[in-house]
């Protein structure tokens, strides 16, 4: 059964908050408050913003869920077949997100390792020599290159394996 740990660290492409890539819905529909049915309401931003419990939003179409925790804000997406495949943490959430005791709210210039920007949706992702992505995990803090802005706040963190999607 899925068990959410707010202090648990990070794993590249693996697990964050407790919560492992690959575990299947039914596992965490303990934890929902209330249900979304995506064919029937539309989403909205303001559908996770306020949200004060744990939403399940089923995605039109048979596209896929997520799940919304309020605290800590977290994001939970899963497959059509109910796979998690991507785990997003924000406030609230207090584990080492990479290593050297990074966590949310820490500097985006403090990771210790090299990152490339996306600056189409204005994430960090871990770089390769070649200054290519890694996958599995990237940080969202700002939307400038680290030399340019060292001192971003990272405000929230997602491990993910679209592997997954079947």
């Amino acid at each position: 059964m899925a068990h959410l740990d707010i202090h648990a660290k990070a794993e590249v492409g693996k697990s964050l908050a407790g919560f492992t890539l690959g575990e299947k819905l039914q596992s965490f529909l303990h934890f929902i408050d209330k249900t979304v049915d995506g064919n029937i309401e539309e989403w909205t931003v303001d559908l996770a913003l306020d949200n004060t419990g744990v939403l399940l939003f089923e995605i039109p179409n048979n596209n896929g869920y997520i799940i919304y925790f309020s605290e800590p804000k977290l994001e939970l997406g899963f497959t059509e077949k109910g796979t998690l495949c991507d785990i997003s943490a924000g406030a609230g959430y207090k584990g080492d997100i990479f290593e050297g005791n990074i966590k949310i709210g820490s500097h985006i210039g403090d990771i210790d390792h090299a990152l490339v920007l996306d600056d189409a949706e204005d994430i960090h992702y871990l770089a390769d020599n070649e200054g290519k992505f890694i996958e599995g995990i990237y940080f969202v803090a700002g939307g400038l290159e680290v030399e340019e802005d060292p001192e971003s706040i990272i405000e929230e963190v997602s491990v993910y394996n679209y592997n997954l999607i079947e």
